[in-house]
């Protein structure tokens, strides 16, 4: 019987590896016979045994399947535990792995590293997320194709998934990223605020499009205690509005001092960084749309990977502040080489 294989889902996986900086990702799809096939992979090596076929209940990726649920392994017990998909010598070097089933039964995505402790559980439930997406895709695939909204949308995932490579000064990232999710989303606005070190204020990051009339107030900042966008901040929550009917543009964004585009519709996502609320994506627009289920997808998958790659950002600060001066002192002339700026 012929494997089930997905190629086209190569360069997500790989986008997903990046994403991660994972060193393998890995999908199994259920086949006819209730096993399951090794559809799509991408690694960094060249160990993963291709032509693969499982059963439920065979290492780490078979014990997902077998009990439809997500599963993380920090620490390996080379006698009793092992992946499944590489073979033992590779087994060996692996120090994490993460991984989740589709909905509907119908895999599993799994990823592994190199390095200890390098995912954490805002990873696994994100690598959830792209599981979603997998699945929404291998179902329409297998009902004769997506939609050619769908491929849009799954089109500029990618792209934005590889923002981080082509976009590597933050100015630059950002702009191309708000660009992308004006575009993909047909909202006239996205935007991003960002809080001050005390969380106490926050201010305009960028926009894809001048959202304040005056210039002057483009760094402005503005209470967190003020405007719907404060309350993001501080509930931590969420919050839309778009049924096409309802015209809720009164509610001030920023406070009722601050002008500001009058927005009927609106997705504001809170993004958590280090266990706190540290910036809210929004996509909004002065027309009363509807938000389909979607666009909100969409949404809150590129949200997600703002907020991870604000977290990784974050992290990787904090261990340059923590390394020996010598190691400080190399990772600087490592980066004055690059002439592009990062976060």
């Amino acid at each position: 019987m012929a494997m089930i294989k997905y190629p086209s889902l190569d360069r997500l996986l790989e986008s997903i590896g990046s994403v991660f900086d994972a060193y393998s990702v890995v999908l199994f799809c259920r086949n006819a016979e209730g096993r399951f096939d090794l559809s799509a992979s991408f690694s960094l090596g060249d160990s993963i045994r291709q032509g693969l076929c499982i059963d439920p209940g065979y290492g780490l990726v078979g014990w997902i399947l077998k009990n439809n649920a997500p599963l993380a392994v920090e620490k390996f017990d080379e006698k009793n535990t092992f992946l499944g998909y590489y073979g033992s010598e590779q087994e060996e070097q692996v120090k994490v792995f993460v991984g989740c089933p589709l909905p509907g039964g119908l895999g599993a995505l799994c990823m592994d590293s190199k390095k200890t402790y390098a995912f954490t559980s805002k990873d696994q439930r994100v690598l959830s997320l792209f599981a979603g997406v997998v699945a929404a895709i291998i179902s329409d695939v297998g009902a004769a194709g997506v939609s050619s909204r769908e491929q849009a949308l799954y089109g500029i995932l990618q792209q934005v998934y590889a923002l981080r490579e082509s976009h590597p000064r933050w100015t630059d990232f950002l702009n191309r990223y708000l660009s992308l999710l004006a575009g993909a989303s047909g909202y006239e606005y996205a935007f991003l605020v960002v809080s001050d070190e005390w969380g106490d204020n926050y201010l305009l990051e960028g926009s894809n499009k001048p959202l304040m009339p005056d210039t002057g107030l483009a760094r402005q900042s503005f209470s967190t205690g003020s405007g719907l966008l404060g309350w993001v901040f501080k509930k931590n929550k969420p919050v839309f509005f778009g049924d096409g009917k309802s015209e809720l543009g009164r509610t001030p964004l920023f406070g009722r001092d601050f002008p500001a585009p009058a927005l009927n519709t609106l997705l504001a996502f809170p993004l958590k960084v280090h266990r706190r609320c540290r910036g809210v994506l929004v996509f909004g627009d002065r027309e009363c749309l509807v938000i389909d289920d979607e666009i909100r997808a969409f949404a809150r998958m590129a949200a997600d990977y703002l907020a991870l790659f604000l977290e990784n950002l974050y992290l990787k600060n904090k261990v340059k502040q923590l390394s020996p001066p010598i190691m400080a002192e190399l990772d600087d002339a490592s980066e004055s080489d690059n002439n592009d700026t990062h976060l």
